[in-house]
């Protein structure tokens, strides 16, 4: 509708220009002279109908005096021109804004040429590693970060994890490096020596813990058996020894539990092909002797399925959530495990149709000791760690633990084990 209004406007005013010459032409000159005359008009009165329209749009535009040439020969040129060039001098600001508080940055940033030539760095990563560097000097990251272990990391860091330096100043540096264009990386570094050494700190509290306990456990454990034995005809002391010998053992458990997340957590073994099919079986013939003939369990596992992984740490993982289905879905619920392909690589799957658990605990069934219920735990003896070894364990296997559950509807945990991790 628009294009036709401005189709008849256009061939009205060229109507009324030549009817005006030719009027003029009766009387004197030709008709081109006036023909030139009104065309001259026509232009100079668009002219001054654009001004007054920019002085609605721009009115802090400058005074006419003021007005550069082709303000007067296309104010509508010179209009979008200043416009882009207050864009331009807007964002060159933001970027300048932008550029000062990433140099402040606690991380340090440096992007550089994939053959190590540095295009640009933070004061943090000049910090960290000791060096300076200007733009107008020329400094290669090889001679900045000479560690031959960064080398190889440069070179070979596809699907790798983060590189973790120990430096000749006793400090841990984290290092990522990702693509920044198809010619130039960003390498991204923290310094995590406090982190590391409260890990470290954990890590002999826990070995320290395990060992102390342990011995007394042990000798705990040995002669309430014995008294338990030897006083089968004590009915008054049977139900305390039985408590006693249920606690010390769950004690065990949490112990062996504590120590295997530890682990998992400082794990740096190189992964190796696992034949999760293999193992999958086993458990399924373990439950086939063990299992509880008011749950009805199915398997569908694809044959001779193989991923890079460490074998402990996958059977540790798909135990506990075959267990935990087992033990917290409730009698006579239906319990269906699968491993098998998908399109993004492998899937295992557990699924059940029994109690399942309210929304408000889905976000933290992965925390330690956390449990979705006192009294149920104490039932069946869970110690709130189970998840959490699942969740440390495929982290070491570049996956995450998917949670769906509705409460009174079952639930369902599951993983996928990329493409890129499966053994073909």
């Amino acid at each position: 509708m628009k294009i036709r209004l401005s189709y008849k406007h256009i061939f009205l005013e060229t109507l009324l220009i030549l009817s005006f010459s030719f009027i003029f032409s009766l009387f004197a000159k030709d008709f081109h002279f006036w023909l030139v005359i009104s065309l001259i008009l026509a232009l100079i009165w668009h002219h001054r109908n654009e001004f007054k329209l920019l002085e609605i749009l721009y009115p802090k535009a400058k005074a006419k005096s003021q007005r550069s040439l082709l303000e007067y020969l296309s104010p509508t040129q010179a209009y979008w021109e200043r416009k882009n060039r207050k864009e331009k001098i807007k964002t060159l600001r933001l970027l300048s804004k932008l550029n000062k508080n990433i140099k402040y940055l606690p991380d340090g940033v440096i992007i550089c040429q994939q053959n190590g030539e540095i295009n640009w760095c933070n004061n943090t990563a000049q910090e960290i590693f000791s060096f300076y560097w200007h733009k107008k000097t020329h400094k290669n990251i090889f001679n900045v970060i000479f560690y031959p272990e960064f080398k190889t990391y440069f070179h070979h860091h596809i699907d790798q994890h983060p590189l973790v330096l120990f430096t000749t100043d006793q400090r841990y540096i984290e290092i990522n490096l990702n693509l920044y264009d198809s010619s130039k990386y960003l390498v991204i570094m923290r310094d995590v020596t406090q982190i590391i050494r409260l890990l470290h700190t954990r890590q002999t509290f826990l070995s320290n813990v395990n060992h102390e306990l342990r011995t007394p456990l042990t000798v705990l454990q040995g002669y309430l058996e014995f008294l338990d034995e030897n006083m089968k005809n004590e009915p008054y002391y049977k139900k305390p020894l039985q408590t006693m010998l249920e606690q010390t053992h769950r004690m065990a458990h949490l112990l062996e539990q504590l120590s295997l997340l530890a682990k998992i957590e400082q794990s740096n073994k190189p992964h190796y092909p696992v034949n999760l099919s293999n193992i999958l079986d086993s458990i399924k013939k373990n439950l086939a002797i063990l299992g509880d003939n008011s749950q009805k369990i199915t398997f569908e596992i694809t044959p001779n399925l193989q991923v890079l992984g460490d074998e402990g740490q996958l059977q540790s993982a798909t135990s506990n959530l075959i267990y935990n289905a087992i033990q917290h879905s409730g009698k006579h619920a239906n319990i269906h495990i699968s491993w098998k392909p998908c399109e993004e690589g492998a899937k295992f799957c557990v699924s059940d149709d029994g109690i399942g658990i309210a929304e408000k605990h889905l976000p933290h069934l992965t925390e330690r000791f956390y449990r979705v219920d006192e009294s149920r735990n104490k039932q069946t003896g869970g110690s709130g760690l189970g998840l959490a070894i699942v969740k440390h364990a495929l982290e070491q296997h570049h996956s995450t633990l998917l949670i769906e559950s509705e409460q009174g509807k079952g639930s369902c945990f599951s993983f996928i084990i990329k493409n890129r991790y499966l053994v073909k």
